[in-house]
């Protein structure tokens, strides 16, 4: 797919003159409309993707195509990741490297859905008659890998990991991903907020978490006119108001409802916080996620 380029990788894949490779302009602009251009010429079995600055570890496709020929159908292949690029890799993207690998390794995708995007967009494949039974890419929105992963869940596919390296993600400050409003932090809360609220729409909700990524969360029930209560551990926070609502102490947290944990702390104090609301009767990737 050549979404208007500008240099001469056109040039270059005609070069190879293989009766394979098929150069198709994108209708529209950007990743979300060549991809949606892209389906109408998919003529094999099995669909995947890869995006034109990564790398293929050698054996992908078949490792992948393993995974899903062992199942009847419903099933997504997916593996582990690596971040590789001429600079050093950030702690963030570190981070979410190994938990996208955890999160493989465990088979726990749909349990950390609302956390984070849990397969990484060039590293899945599925057969075509699944594909097309979901629309393919048609209803996706930005963003659109995100988007997919919650598509596959509410079709009720399988996610399954191979448990093994399976693509190299290249990292550079130019990417969309960095670079894009579409792919910044505001869009993915949008995103998974209004699956979120469409699945737990007959829950009392509370909000744990009064920094910013829940000051962004508040902010996005009170537009949808969603009610719910929010808790703040801070004794100095408790009992004061923050955009109009009334901040509660953790420890009279109810025990039935659904919780949206907006903090991400460090391992022992994360630990200490999953303790504390299993404690009051939640169950972490079930009635409380973090976001």
């Amino acid at each position: 797919m050549d979404d208007h380029s500008r240099d001469d990788s056109k040039a270059i894949i005609e070069s190879y003159q293989d009766p394979r490779i098929h150069v198709i302009q994108n209708e529209g602009n950007g990743i979300l409309q060549a991809l949606q251009t892209a389906q109408k010429y998919i003529k094999g079995d099995y669909v995947t993707r890869m995006d034109a600055d990564d790398i293929m570890p050698l054996y992908k496709l078949r490792t992948l195509l393993e995974v899903i020929s062992a199942k009847k159908g419903g099933v997504i292949a997916t593996g582990t990741v690596k971040y590789f690029g001429e600079q050093e890799i950030s702690e963030g993207y570190q981070s979410y490297e190994a938990w996208l690998n955890k999160t493989a390794d465990q088979q726990s995708f749909y349990k950390r859905i609302y956390r984070e995007c849990v397969v990484a967009s060039p590293n899945w494949m599925m057969r075509k008659e699944d594909f097309d039974d979901m629309q393919g890419f048609s209803k996706l929105t930005y963003p659109e890998d995100y988007d997919m992963v919650f598509h596959w869940r509410k079709a009720g596919f399988m996610i399954k990991s191979c448990h093994q390296l399976t693509h190299l993600w290249r990292e550079h400050p130019d990417r969309t991903s960095r670079n894009s409003e579409i792919y910044q932090q505001e869009s993915f809360f949008k995103l998974k907020l209004g699956y979120f609220l469409e699945e737990y729409n007959k829950k009392e909700l509370f909000l744990i978490g009064t920094e910013k990524k829940g000051v962004l969360i508040a902010k996005m029930l009170q537009e949808e006119k969603v009610p719910f209560r929010w808790f703040a551990q801070d004794p100095g926070l408790i009992g004061q108001k923050k955009r109009d609502v009334v901040l509660e102490n953790i420890f009279t947290l109810p025990p039935e409802g659904i919780c949206i944990l907006s903090i991400y702390p460090k391992k022992k104090q994360r630990n200490a916080l999953k303790d504390f609301v299993r404690e009051r009767g939640y169950d972490i990737g079930e009635t409380a996620h973090f976001f």
